[in-house]
């Protein structure tokens, strides 16, 4: 347990430090005016994205249990990543509810987070099963 908790943060940490660096690299290259603010409170942006991403990858290890529903499984990451997502993304700035407009865009945003997070996470799982079951064929062959 401790293994596979430890396991799904390492994933969120690496997976916060890639999406934080793929937004300063969007945000320099599209020339956005809120480049300067991410980098006056860099750390707070870095350890928001990596508490994000963290959020939907620990939430994640519902996909390990067998007795669980997928759509119940999809239903509880989705939910403790949304509700991550929208706490952390409200609290840092990252997230602002002036206007509808935003309120549709970082709900979409949120969306593709949570589909691209339960996507990476089931094909991690498939792989790791492939390799469980080739090596169950190959003990069935000897």
């Amino acid at each position: 347990m401790i293994k596979s908790v430890i396991k799904h943060l390492t994933y969120g940490i690496a997976g916060g430090a890639v999406l934080f660096v793929g937004r300063i690299i969007f945000m320099d290259l599209t020339n956005s005016d809120r480049l300067q603010e991410i980098f006056d409170n860099f750390t707070v942006y870095a350890l928001g994205f990596i508490i994000i991403a963290s959020g939907f990858s620990v939430s994640g290890m519902v996909y390990d249990t067998d007795r669980i529903a997928l759509w119940l499984k999809i239903s509880i990451n989705a939910l403790v990543g949304f509700g991550i997502f929208f706490l952390v993304g409200s609290n840092i700035g990252l997230i602002s509810f002036e206007s509808p407009f935003n309120i549709v865009v970082y709900a979409t945003t949120a969306v593709f987070l949570c589909i691209a997070a339960c996507l990476l996470d089931y094909l991690i799982n498939k792989r790791e099963t492939m390799k469980i079951n080739a090596r169950l064929r190959k003990q069935d062959k000897e």
